[in-house]
């Protein structure tokens, strides 16, 4: 398995596009993470937010989530090799520990005019706060699983193999 390393980049060469993909993993750091506030319009019947993925990500969104979880649990517990993700918590609260091998970042979604973009090569997990939080999640890809990285070792076995 022939393998380079381009602009932090793992890349493993096949004819088959679908397995190359799998081996990819973008690797960003956790200065890469950002973390926006985007406007919010009161008035006496309640609030609105506008999320404009074009704009204010600069994301192709191919896809929209909405996760929930009660007080005290913790999902995601994954990284993606190409996926990009925008979390917004809708409801409730949730705390996002984002890891890129080396240091992590911690952030607390509490409003729905804040929303954290992490990039792929990140691994996050979600602390769930409030019972009943909803967090919605936007992606710049669609569902695929050879995207997923969904264990802590094999994540850390990655982000050194592409910078060696």
């Amino acid at each position: 398995d022939k393998r380079r390393r381009t602009f932090g980049l793992l890349q493993c060469h096949s004819l088959d596009t679908r397995q190359k993909s799998a081996c990819e993993l973008h690797m960003s750091t956790i200065a890469d993470i950002r973390l926006k506030t985007l406007p919010k319009f009161l008035d006496r019947q309640g609030f609105l937010v506008a999320y404009d993925a074009a704009t204010d990500f600069q994301l192709d969104l191919r896809r929209v989530f909405v996760v929930t979880g009660h007080a005290g649990e913790l999902r995601g517990k994954h990284a993606h090799k190409q996926l990009t993700q925008i979390l917004i918590c809708l409801y409730g609260a949730c705390r996002v520990t984002c890891d890129d091998g080396v240091a992590r970042r911690e952030v607390l979604l509490d409003r729905p005019e804040v929303a954290l973009e992490i990039p792929p090569g990140i691994w996050a997990e979600q602390h769930y706060v409030v019972h009943d939080s909803i967090l919605m999640v936007l992606c710049d890809l669609p569902f695929d699983e050879s995207d997923y990285i969904r264990n802590y070792g094999d994540f850390i076995a990655l982000r050194k193999e592409a910078l060696s």
